[in-house]
């Protein structure tokens, strides 16, 4: 097939979690024979908005068009969301190409527009909800006071958005009017799709919610690379080192690196030491999310923050840890981290919620703990800490049989997707 993927961000210059699976799932297609071409936006300075760039290093197996957008001209809520001149880009890239399907992997910074683009050149269009930034700005349905937002509502978003995006959400009932055709436009976008995917079942029930019929949604669970890192070998668990525990993921508040840090305090002086990968990145205006999580460290606190990882940096990172942890407060669809733990035989500690504790058993690969309880996090870390001959029969059963799979599988449930919709059978 002549696939198209879409998405807000491709590696090597954005490696989020939606980036590293569209590389992972358009070289899994590519291998598979399918022609596949990934139109990724770019904000790199110069060109202007709109433009596209042919990559021609050849760093990649298949073709990649950058279209450049800075998040420039921003005049309200809707603007966030629909980007005409965007939808004229997509247009002119169309032009003479043709394909069988279009895979759309996230829209922010693309357009929602791009959708109708897609309509109205006949190729019929797969939608992945990687996230929930269609109905909630923030994109993680998790309020400014770090709670889960269950459902949505024009008072209720306008009340919560209103600190980030004030002048484009005054108060009363104009504001909620704001709010109200952003949600208009949301359903507007999610009509438009032949197919909407997900990555786990528990990423529905917000759209569902939200009016969308459940039985558009078909579940395709994400894959890894297992091939690489099921060549790694498992941590020897010396009893008398620490744990060597590990986080891997953006520095932001809904992902409860401050609990893990708040968990790390509570164990005896040298039992666990704690490395952290990531990005560092403001979270709708808030820069001070670090500063807080480690305000409280001792130079006795083994906790150290070793900066942002690439793709190819996974092995090496997830060969110095014995455990990762994945302290999530939101509702996370999938979570790319712990399965590449999981391939690698490394035990994770998840949260329960969200897709997080779907990737293992609790007290088979792993731990899984309420969210946002650093004691009862502490109490798993101590445990696996304690028994070094469970935390290595964890590792084995994490190679052994952890339900994680690789990208070429992932593929072929989306190819019969694309076949599906590519004959108009949805």
């Amino acid at each position: 097939m002549r696939v198209l993927l879409i998405t807000h961000g491709l590696p090597p210059e954005s490696v989020g979690g939606v980036e590293q699976h569209v590389d992972g799932l358009a070289r899994a297609l590519t291998e598979a024979g399918h022609e596949v071409h990934v139109y990724a936006k770019t904000g790199r300075a110069g060109p202007d908005p709109g433009t596209a760039i042919e990559e021609t290093d050849g760093q990649a197996p298949y073709r990649v068009t950058r279209f450049v957008y800075r998040y420039e001209g921003l005049d309200g809520l809707r603007s966030l969301y629909a980007v005409p001149a965007l939808d004229e880009a997509l247009r002119g890239f169309l032009t003479d190409r043709k394909f069988d399907v279009a895979h759309v992997h996230h829209l922010t910074g693309v357009s929602t527009g791009a959708l109708a683009v897609l309509r109205e050149a006949g190729i019929p269009t797969v939608l992945t909800l990687h996230d929930y930034w269609l109905l909630c700005p923030r994109g993680q349905m998790w309020d400014r006071h770090g709670r889960v937002t269950e459902t949505i509502s024009p008072a209720g978003c306008a009340a919560c958005l209103r600190p980030t995006f004030g002048r484009w959400i005054p108060a009363g009932e104009e504001g909620e009017a704001a709010v109200a055709d952003l949600h208009e436009l949301a359903k507007d976008t999610l009509s438009v799709p032949d197919a909407l995917v997900a990555p786990s079942a528990r990423a529905i029930p917000p759209f569902a919610a939200f009016g969308v019929d459940e039985s558009r949604v078909r579940v395709v669970e994400n894959g890894v690379d297992t091939a690489a890192l099921r060549q790694l070998p498992l941590p020897d668990f010396d009893g008398d080192r620490p744990l060597r525990v590990g986080y891997l993921g953006t520095l932001i508040p809904s992902k409860g690196l401050d609990v893990l840090v708040r968990a790390m305090q509570q164990l005896p002086a040298g039992q666990a030491e704690l490395r952290i990968h990531g990005n560092v990145v403001p979270y709708h205006g808030d820069a001070g999310f670090l500063t807080r999580a480690f305000q409280s460290l001792s130079p006795s606190d083994r906790i150290a923050y070793l900066g942002p990882y690439r793709t190819g940096d996974l092995p090496r990172i997830l060969t110095g840890i014995d455990v990762l942890v994945a302290p999530a407060l939101w509702h996370e669809a999938f979570g790319l981290t712990v399965r590449e733990a999981l391939a690698a035989g490394r035990p994770t500690v998840v949260s329960r919620i969200g897709g997080l504790q779907d990737a293992l058993v609790d007290g088979v690969h792993g731990r899984i703990v309420p969210p946002g309880d650093a004691g009862a996090l502490a109490e798993a870390l101590a445990g696996m800490a304690a028994d070094r001959d469970a935390l290595r029969r964890m590792a084995e059963a994490c190679r052994a049989d952890a339900p994680v799979r690789g990208f070429a599988e992932m593929a072929a449930d989306l190819v019969d997707v694309y076949r599906g919709v590519a004959v108009g059978t949805g």
